[in-house]
Parts: structure tokens; C-alpha cells; sequence
């Protein structure tokens, strides 16, 4: 019998192999487990079993057992090396759990009671007859049951059995398929032999495997940190194994906050093949967070924790073992484990992938895969031979950064392309888990909840803020004990201050405020002082250096900054396509930009191209913002590459500038630059507070973007605020206040989890009473506005745990008083949001609908031909009317059409307010109409590229 060891699979995956060898052993009737009372793990049978081939009547209860069977798992982590130390525990365990069945029993919590039960347990125990492990456990459960005074209350448990690891290990030979589910149970000969004779053979990991290698080279690759090159004092290169974080997050549709990468490698641990019982229904993992919160970070974590699990064993280099053993005890410090389910780790670049998808849709994600491998390994990988390594291995594909992809049509294919492998997976019963890294700004098109959950990067609470700048301190000043002491103190200061703690809730502030308390004992107040004082630290870092290129850095400093902001609005433009998603500029383009600016400025030729040789080499090699990518350079910290970006918006007078902002506030890509440019100009000039409250009071004016239905203002507002960029500006926070509240005027089509944080934040502060005030407001307002302030309390209730703040929206949300027939259309509209669409026979047509409302006389017949075009494109959508006139409609199901020609339509100001008067039309009942209209087109819209227009404006300025 081969020495299967149980103890690689986790308590999960034990569980699972436990049901699956249950249904083998005793049959199907086997039921999958459960969470319990008592948070143990269960499974049952009920029915007869017969032990014995021979058996054929009850009459010995050791050959047959009729009634309710239950089967409960004992799984220790980490067995002890004496086999007596594991029965004691084992026997504790089985104690306990009988102590729980008497306690049931005594207080009827349990809907059935056991007649028998099946202890199955992943330790070894001793065969010795009377004194050996087996015989001992066997008298101590019979006598415990009999002592247990279940009995009394009607527990009464006929028979038992003990099923231990040597028992497993004889039914996993006789049922080796269900073995092969399991890789902590594979050997390499089992893999080879599976994956049969390919010219590269893969899964061995020997020297000669490709795996082995895109393991190595991907385990060094995904090792540094950013940021970690900042020169001066703090040289120290920071590696994720030294200053490694888990970060708090909230799933979707529970109140229960977990840590995302413990999350995750949970999740991991389970088997996933569609095929295996007791399969998790929505197994893959969506990581929303916002700018700089990490989440880059843990998918490398993530990924580095998965190929330690495979190199487990290993041979490795002296380097290749330093990094396996840094990332062990990185998992350590964060109390998590080396996955037990050694899954084969893929880290997809979504930036570098949209960049294929826009020249070759055809592309899947495993010939990318092989493609990128084949780069990096001696020999060509082929999707085939991915294909039938997914087919027996375990994988977990990390796919990081969705937010840089804005261009729809590519996003919408990558959807395609994650569809297409979950299809090929769930044929090949392949035990794959997908993790995905976005921002929330513009996440629109998501994944569906029916095979994803949605993971929620919560703020970093201040003490582990402070914690974590701690470890950067320690790591970047190792021989400066001086400097650690002060720069730790004043972060310990930043961490207590009202205002700077707001500053540190995310890995990438805490880094850059570590960076900055070194020469600013005042610490910034809002996100651009903070980035911006971290890009003039380095800055200044290297002029004060006792180097020749000190010199030339201190006279050329202007030029360099422009340098800078130029390659960072390019950028940040051409990254709104597919094309430019990995956003990076050649050598050759850098330099002729640098000689292009020296020439405006009155440079003679050869001095303009001397200076911009000088200030290219400078901006590369002595800066390091702007570093190697692919062919050229770029910014390796977008935050910092939207920084450069807002600092050239805001050049030019107070009209170009707001009409700059005006043109990007819509669009998610630009989001975070607009509210850098905001800050800049606040910390510039009082003025802006007045110019920026005018420009949110007008923004949702445009006739094509049907005026204020799906305002933009009350989100930006929220940003703006969180940004700390109201503090101590009253009247600026004040107007900031109410247009948030105008979310409350209809239901919010984007942003409704950022608007429901907003009013919670809002409603902490002295604003409390507008707050409640606005929302008992909506009681006598019309359905529109019930509609609106219900979906906000109930997105408030799902993001926050404090019992007093629950309490306040409970009461807010029933004195709204619904009607039956508006909350249903409320939790439908909620549905059809989330992706759980519901085609209903004899639902209306919504693009039907709307065509058959909207009066066209007053339109030339080519307008109207183009708005007949463009609302066809909302075909699929399906809504139906219930409830007493005017009805209320309910919405089923929400299309994905592509609304080009609708948006073409819009452009038209008569078109547009054609559309704007017949839905004034519909009665408030029908809310939901106009809100599914939103969905489509506001997400559409948000999606056109803006860039090049902001560059024609910045060069008819002269400012460029």
C-alpha cells in the first residue's frame, strides 16, 4: 500500500476527499457537508449499510446499520512525530464533538439525532491489540457515549467506526480516480504518466521541465517591490518577502471581513473541479481596490505562495532557496501557510494581454500563456500541452490590473477569452481558480456573480498603518538606528492625526509618507501634496548628491519636471486604448519630445539636442521615475504617471484648465488625474474652491449625456472629500456635502458603493442632520426618489459593520415604507446589476418600449432614423409592469448591446432632447426603465477616449 500523505491536502480538501471516498464506500445518498452549529464540518447518510458482502439483516449492528448516519472530519494540520501525542488529540477532538451531539440533544438545536457515526481522521494509529492507538480510541468513544447521559435525551448512538489515515490510504487504492483529484496525493510518475509522451514533458520539474523554469524566473521576477529604488539614505531594495501585507476586505453580500490573500489561499485549498462533490459554486475571486491599496501586491504574494508550494522539495539554487525561504516566513509573520493544494501559478499582465487582443482577438489565454513562457524558457511551449497540464494539475491564474484595460471593445473580448478557458476547464473537470485585480472606478462590465465573488479592499486601520511603516523603516535604514527612531516617530505621529491617518490606508501611502518624514517633520495634508512632495524628494535626493550630474540636474530642474508631465499625459492618453494599455514610450520618442520642448524654448539645434541627450539620461538613470518597460520607458507607479498627467493639465489660465477638467471628469480612466489636478489647484489658490463647486453644479448639463438622469457630481464629490481635500475649508465642504446628497434625487446608476461610503462618512461628521434630514425627505417624495435613498441605505447597511450606524439605517430604511411592489422591483433592479438575469415569457422589449414612447414628428427623418438605430441596440433588455396604474416596472434582464450607434444618435442635441422628453414622460413607477437605459449608455459613454482631445487643447494653449 503506497504511503499516500494526507496531510498535504488541508482540512478542506481533506473534507472533500472524505465525501468522495463516503460516496464510493457507502454510496450516492452521501450528503455533501455542512456548516454546523458548532463550526464543525459534517456529512450524512441515511439509509442501510452493509459492512459485510455476507450480510443480510440487521441482526448484527456491526455488519448492518439502518438509520441516520453522520460522518464527521478530524484533520490535523501538523500530526506530532509520536503516534501517542495524535491519538490524545484525536481522542480530545472525538470528545468534544460527543460532548456537542449531548448538548443538542439536551437542547433540541439539532433537527436529527445520529444513530451512528463515522469518525475519519488523517493521523496513523497504532494496530497493537488493547494498548495500541485503534483499541484504546474504540473503548474510550464507547465509554464515552454510554457516560455522556445522551441517553437521558434521546441521544443514542448504536455503533461507530473510525476510519484513520492507513484505512484512507487502502480506499484511495481501490479508488485511484478519486486519488487523482488530489495532487498533494500525485507523484511525478503519476503526472508523466497522465500527461503521456510529449516532445517536452512537463509537470516533472526537474531541470529540464519548462515549468521549472517559468517557476524560477517568475519567483525573481515577482520578488521586488516597487518604489523600492528611491535613492538617498533608504537605498535598501524592498522585497515583498520583507515587508509582505494582508489587507482587510469584505466579501460581497456578507458583513464577515476577511483577509484577501488568507481569503484566497483558502479558497485554494479547496478541490475545484466542477465534477468533485461538494464543489464551491463561486469559487473565483475579484480584488476591487482603489489607487495604490495593493493590489498588485497580493496577486504577487499570491502567486510567489503557489510557487513555493510546488518547488516544496525541490533542488534549488542558492538564490532560488533565499526567496523561497523569505516567502515562507513571510507567510509566517502573516500567520497564513503554504498552500496545501499546490496549484500551478499563472500571473497574467491584463495591460500586456489587451495590447495582444487589440491586433489578434483570437488569441486565448492559454496561447498567451505559452507565448510568454516560450520567451523566457529554452524551448516552445505549446497551448496544447498548458491545455492537458490544466487537465491534470491544479491551477490558480492570477489576472491582475482589469482597470488598465479601458478600452470596452478589449475588455469585453478579455470577458470572452476568461469565458472561453472557465469553458474548457469545466469539460476537462479541471480544478482551476481565478483571481482577478481591478479598481472599482469604471468596473462596470462585471464578472458574474454566479461564478465570482467580489472581494472588497478595505482601508488599512492605523495601527497596522503604523505597523507596516515600521517594517519599511526597518528595512530600508538596517545600519541607521538614528534615523529609524525619527522617521518611526513621526509616523507614529502621522498614524494619531486626524488628518494624515487619512493618508495612510493604503501600502502605497504608507510607503511614500515613510519616504517623505525623512526630510518634512510637517506631513502632507491631501494625495497630491503626498505624491508630489515624494517625486520632489527624489528629486532632491539626487541634486543633493556629491556627483557631476548633480549639477546639471539642479540647472536643467524645470525642463526635467516638464519632461516628466509631457511622458506622463502621453501616457496616461495613450493607455486609454488597447494599443497603449501597457503604456511605455520609446528612446527615440523621449528624446525627440526633450529636443522638440529645448527648441520652443529658443535652444539652437545642436544645444537643443546636446541638452535633451543630457536630460534623457537624467530622467532615466538618476530620477528612476521613469524606468525600463519593453522598449522604452515608463512610469512604474501609475498613481505617479496620473501625477505627471495632472500637473500639465492645470498649465494655461483659469478657463483652459476647467474646461480640461470638465472634459475627463466623466471618464473612470482619468478619474484619479482629475482629482490630483483638483488638489493641485486647491493647494494653488483659493479661488479654485468656488470654480470647482461651479463645474460640479454644471457638469451634468450635456444634452448628449441626457443632463442630470446619471450624474457624475455626487461621486466626484465623494473623492474629492475623502481626499482630505475639503479640511479646513468649510464653505468648499459644505457644497461638496450637498452635491453628494443629490444622489439621493434618483437611483444611482455607477459608483453606488463609493456614494454609500460617502454618506457614511458624511453622516459620522457634524453634516449627520442633513444626512437624515434628506432621507426622511424621500418618505413624501415620489418613487424615483424612494428608489434612490433606498438603494443607498440598503449599499450602506453592506459596508459597515458598526451596530449604531446599522441601527440608524434600519430605522431610515423602514420609515420609507415601500410598497410590496416597489421593493421588487428594488431587489430585481439589484439582480439584474449583479448579473443574475431573469428572462421572463411576455416581458416587454425595452428598446421596443422606448421606440413606441418616443414622439419623433419634430425630428428630420435622418434624426430620426439614427435614434430608431440606436435605441435598437438596447434589444434584450426585459422588463415587465405589475402592481395597480400606473403599474411599476420590474426589471428581468439587462443586454450587453453595443451602443455605438445610440451614442452617434446622441450627439445630435435634437435627438438627445427628443430621448430627454419622452422619458420625462414615463410615470416615476417606471424608474427602473430609465435606470436600465443608464446602465448601458452611461457605461458606454464613460468609455469614449478623451485624451487626444486634451492634448489638442493643451497644444492650441502653447502649453506643450
Amino acid at each position: 500500500m503506497p504511503d499516500y500523505d494526507l496531510n498535504r491536502l488541508g482540512s478542506r480538501a481533506f473534507e472533500q476527499l472524505v465525501v468522495a471516498l463516503a460516496r464510493r464506500e457507502l454510496g450516492p445518498g452521501v450528503e455533501v457537508f455542512g456548516d454546523g452549529r458548532d463550526g464543525g464540518r459534517e456529512a450524512t447518510f441515511d439509509g442501510t449499510i452493509r459492512w459485510s458482502a455476507t450480510a443480510t439483516s440487521s441482526d448484527d449492528v456491526r455488519d448492518v446499520w439502518t438509520g441516520y448516519t453522520v460522518l464527521q472530519a478530524k484533520f490535523q494540520v501538523k500530526p506530532k512525530p509520536h503516534p501517542h501525542e495524535n491519538a490524545v488529540w484525536l481522542q480530545n477532538e472525538i470528545s468534544a464533538e460527543i460532548v456537542n451531539w449531548v448538548r443538542a440533544a439536551q437542547n433540541r438545536t439539532r433537527d436529527r439525532l445520529p444513530d451512528y457515526l463515522i469518525f475519519i481522521t488523517n493521523i496513523d494509529l497504532t494496530p497493537v491489540a488493547k494498548v495500541g492507538g485503534i483499541d484504546t480510541l474504540n473503548a474510550f468513544i464507547r465509554k464515552k457515549l454510554d457516560e455522556s447521559g445522551g441517553r437521558l435525551y434521546g441521544l443514542r448512538v448504536q455503533a461507530f467506526k473510525i476510519w484513520h489515515a492507513d484505512q484512507l490510504r487502502t480506499m484511495l487504492d481501490a479508488n485511484q480516480e478519486v486519488r487523482w483529484a488530489y495532487p498533494g496525493l500525485l507523484t511525478a510518475g503519476d503526472v508523466m504518466s497522465r500527461l503521456g509522451h510529449d516532445v517536452v514533458s512537463l509537470g516533472n520539474l526537474d531541470v529540464k521541465d519548462p515549468l521549472r523554469q517559468e517557476l524560477l524566473r517568475s519567483l525573481k521576477a515577482d520578488r521586488w517591490i516597487r518604489l523600492g529604488q528611491a535613492g538617498g539614505s533608504g537605498d535598501a531594495k524592498l522585497w515583498l518577502d520583507d515587508i509582505a501585507i494582508d489587507l482587510p476586505a469584505m466579501p460581497d453580500a456578507s458583513q464577515d471581513e476577511v483577509q484577501a490573500v488568507g481569503h484566497v489561499l483558502e479558497v485554494g485549498d479547496t478541490v475545484l473541479r466542477p465534477r468533485q462533490p461538494g464543489c464551491i459554486k463561486r469559487p473565483h475571486l475579484v480584488l476591487v481596490g482603489g489607487p495604490g491599496q495593493g493590489k498588485s501586491t497580493l496577486s504577487q504574494l499570491v502567486a510567489q505562495a503557489y510557487r513555493v508550494a510546488m518547488l516544496e522539495g525541490a533542488n534549488l539554487g542558492p538564490s532560488a532557496q533565499e526567496i523561497v525561504n523569505g516567502t515562507r516566513e513571510a507567510l509566517e509573520r502573516l500567520r497564513l501557510t503554504v498552500p496545501a493544494n499546490r496549484r500551478w501559478p499563472a500571473r497574467i499582465d491584463l495591460a500586456k494581454y489587451a495590447e495582444e487582443l487589440a491586433s489578434s482577438k483570437d488569441t486565448s489565454l492559454l496561447r498567451w500563456i505559452a507565448q510568454q513562457m516560450s520567451k523566457r524558457a529554452e524551448v516552445a511551449i505549446q497551448p496544447s500541452q498548458l491545455r492537458e497540464w490544466l487537465r491534470v494539475w491544479p491551477w490558480v491564474l492570477v489576472l491582475d490590473g482589469l482597470d488598465e484595460v479601458p478600452d470596452p471593445e478589449v475588455r469585453r473580448t478579455i470577458y470572452e477569452r476568461v469565458d472561453d478557458l472557465l469553458t474548457d476547464a469545466e469539460d476537462l473537470d479541471a480544478d482551476l481558480l481565478i483571481v482577478v485585480t481591478t479598481r472599482p472606478t469604471g468596473y462596470d462590465e462585471r464578472f458574474p456573480e454566479s461564478h465570482y465573488r467580489h472581494l472588497q479592499l478595505l482601508r488599512i486601520p492605523p495601527h497596522r498603518a503604523a505597523a507596516f511603516a515600521e517594517m519599511i523603516i526597518e528595512k530600508r535604514f538596517p545600519e541607521d538606528e538614528d534615523m529609524r527612531t525619527k522617521v518611526t516617530d513621526r509616523m507614529r505621529d502621522a498614524a494619531q492625526d486626524p488628518v494624515t491617518v487619512r493618508l495612510m490606508e493604503t501600502p502605497l501611502q504608507v510607503t511614500i509618507m515613510s519616504l517623505i518624514v525623512e526630510k518634512y517633520p510637517t506631513l502632507p495634508p491631501d494625495r497630491f501634496t503626498l505624491f508630489s512632495l515624494y517625486y520632489r524628494t527624489v528629486s532632491d535626493r539626487e541634486i543633493a548628491k556629491d556627483i557631476p550630474e548633480a549639477r546639471f540636474l539642479a540647472r536643467h530642474r524645470g525642463q526635467i519636471d516638464r519632461l516628466h508631465e509631457q511622458v506622463g499625459l502621453i501616457l496616461q492618453t495613450d493607455s486609454e486604448t488597447a494599443d497603449g494599455a501597457d503604456a511605455h514610450m520609446s528612446l527615440p520618442a523621449l528624446q525627440n519630445l526633450a529636443f522638440t520642448r529645448l527648441l520652443a524654448r529658443g535652444f539652437s539645434d545642436d544645444d537643443a539636442r546636446q541638452t535633451a541627450t543630457a536630460v534623457l539620461k537624467a530622467a532615466t538613470t538618476r530620477l528612476v521615475l521613469l524606468v525600463p518597460r519593453d522598449t522604452g520607458v515608463g512610469f512604474d507607479i501609475r498613481t505617479l504617471q496620473e501625477l505627471m498627467a495632472a500637473q500639465a493639465i492645470i498649465e494655461g489660465d483659469d478657463t483652459q484648465v476647467i474646461a480640461r477638467l470638465r472634459l475627463i471628469a466623466h471618464h473612470p480612466h482619468w478619474r484619479n488625474t482629475w482629482l490630483l489636478a483638483v488638489g493641485a489647484l486647491l493647494l494653488r489658490s483659493d479661488r479654485f474652491e468656488r470654480l470647482i463647486l461651479d463645474l460640479l453644479r454644471q457638469l451634468d448639463t450635456e444634452p448628449r449625456r441626457l443632463k442630470a438622469r446619471y450624474p457624475t457630481a455626487p461621486s466626484l464629490a465623494v473623492d474629492i472629500l475623502e481626499d482630505n481635500l475639503a479640511v479646513d475649508r468649510p464653505s468648499f465642504e459644505r457644497g461638496l456635502v450637498t452635491c453628494l446628497l443629490s444622489a439621493l434625487d434618483r437611483p444611482p446608476i455607477i459608483d453606488l458603493r463609493r456614494l454609500a461610503e460617502g454618506v457614511l462618512r458624511v453622516a459620522d461628521t457634524s453634516y449627520r442632520k442633513n444626512v437624515f434630514e434628506c432621507l426622511a425627505a424621500a418618505q413624501t417624495a415620489g418613487p424615483r426618489r424612494r428608489a434612490a435613498s433606498a438603494l443607498v441605505l440598503d449599499a450602506m447597511a453592506r459596508v459597515t459593520q458598526h451596530n449604531g450606524r446599522l441601527t440608524s439605517i434600519r430605522i431610515a430604511r423602514q420609515r420609507l415604507a415601500l410598497s410590496k411592489e416597489e421593493e421588487r422591483a428594488l431587489a430585481a433592479w439589484e439582480a439584474v446589476r449583479a448579473g443574475k438575469s431573469r428572462w421572463q415569457h411576455g416581458g416587454i422589449d425595452l428598446a421596443a418600449h422606448l421606440e413606441a414612447h418616443v414622439d419623433v414628428p419634430g425630428l428630420d427623418a435622418l434624426d430620426a432614423e439614427k435614434l430608431r438605430m440606436g435605441l435598437a441596440a438596447l434589444a434584450g433588455s426585459q422588463f415587465i409592469l405589475t402592481g395597480p396604474e400606473p403599474c411599476t416596472a420590474v426589471p428581468m434582464v439587462l443586454g450587453d448591446g453595443r451602443v455605438d450607434r445610440l451614442l452617434q444618435a446622441l450627439e445630435s442635441e435634437d435627438v438627445a432632447a427628443t430621448l430627454d422628453l419622452a422619458l420625462n414622460a414615463i410615470p416615476e413607477t417606471h424608474w427602473s426603465i430609465e435606470s436600465m437605459l443608464g446602465a448601458v449608455l452611461k457605461r458606454a459613454q464613460s468609455r469614449l477616449p478623451v485624451g487626444q482631445g486634451l492634448l489638442k487643447s493643451l497644444l492650441e494653449s502653447q502649453v506643450c
